[in-house]
């Protein structure tokens, strides 16, 4: 399940299983009898880059008065664990620049005595490097970080004027502090496609995951760019089963998207989001 923090955004997504919902409260099914435990809560429509795929040079924000606070947000996961939901996953816009986010991340983290079981945050790592430490005490072990080329000047040009080194140094700190971490990449072709194995040994080198991700064509900006960087990861996968050794992880799953496979070489796992060339859910 999605939920926006921002007054009139509600969607939800399910997970087949089992959910013990606290107090006697009823569990969350969805119309297909899937029990509902994983929530994404989004805090903010604000971020501090602007990147060519996801959002316009000038966006227009959702006015502050329409923003929930960080107690309602607090209340809504409180409502949604008593549920029976026991992972959160903490997402923006990029949540690190949402004032008081550590007081809620922290506010979540004591919510485990209560049936909470996991919270996950999903970072572009820009103010990472300030928060690792603090996100680990909150209560925090998996992070999720946005990285689509290790190039400076090609991180620059996909942001639009963003600096690789914070999140180089969020991602060193992340470790240091003793979260797991999973590397976001969106393949664009003609973009990014020629660095997939670096980053692949980059993950590898540093005990992390790393999920490829299809660009989606998602609101109006530069839609026509987004079908021309379109690269399907059946394609790439093929591309990559030429070099590194993949196999499946039928059994292994986060509850996202994500289809996963291991890489014999590294040992680490390597997903796959393919919303256009394969089915989503």
């Amino acid at each position: 399940m999605d939920v926006n923090g921002f007054v009139g955004h509600q969607a939800c997504d399910g997970e087949v299983g089992q959910a013990d919902a606290a107090d006697g409260a009823p569990a969350l099914v969805d119309p297909y009898g899937r029990t509902i435990r994983y929530l994404r809560l989004s805090v903010t429509d604000r971020c501090d880059l602007r990147c060519r795929y996801c959002m316009p040079a000038r966006p227009e924000f959702l006015p502050k008065r329409e923003i929930l606070t960080i107690e309602e947000l607090h209340s809504v996961a409180r409502a949604f664990i008593a549920r029976g939901v026991d992972k959160i996953r903490i997402t923006g816009g990029e949540p690190l620049v949402r004032k008081g986010v550590m007081e809620l991340m922290h506010r979540l983290g004591g919510e485990r005595a209560r049936g909470l079981r996991e919270l996950v945050l999903t970072t572009n790592g820009q103010l990472l490097a300030r928060h690792a430490a603090d996100l680990y005490a909150a209560g925090v072990r998996r992070i999720n970080v946005s990285l689509d080329t290790l190039k400076a000047e090609r991180y620059r040009e996909i942001t639009r004027g963003g600096d690789l080194a914070p999140v180089l140094e969020g991602l060193a700190q992340a470790s240091r502090a003793g979260l797991s971490v999973k590397l976001n990449v969106v393949a664009m072709r003609g973009v990014n496609e020629d660095e997939i194995d670096d980053l692949i040994v980059f993950a590898g080198e540093r005990g992390f995951d790393l999920t490829l991700i299809e660009t989606m064509p998602l609101g109006a900006p530069e839609g026509g760019a987004r079908a021309e960087h379109f690269l399907p990861l059946d394609v790439l996968r093929r591309r990559l089963e030429a070099r590194w050794s993949l196999v499946d992880l039928p059994d292994y799953a986060t509850g996202g998207p994500a289809r996963y496979a291991r890489i014999e070489e590294t040992g680490g796992r390597l997903g796959f989001i393919s919303p256009l060339s394969q089915n989503f859910c």
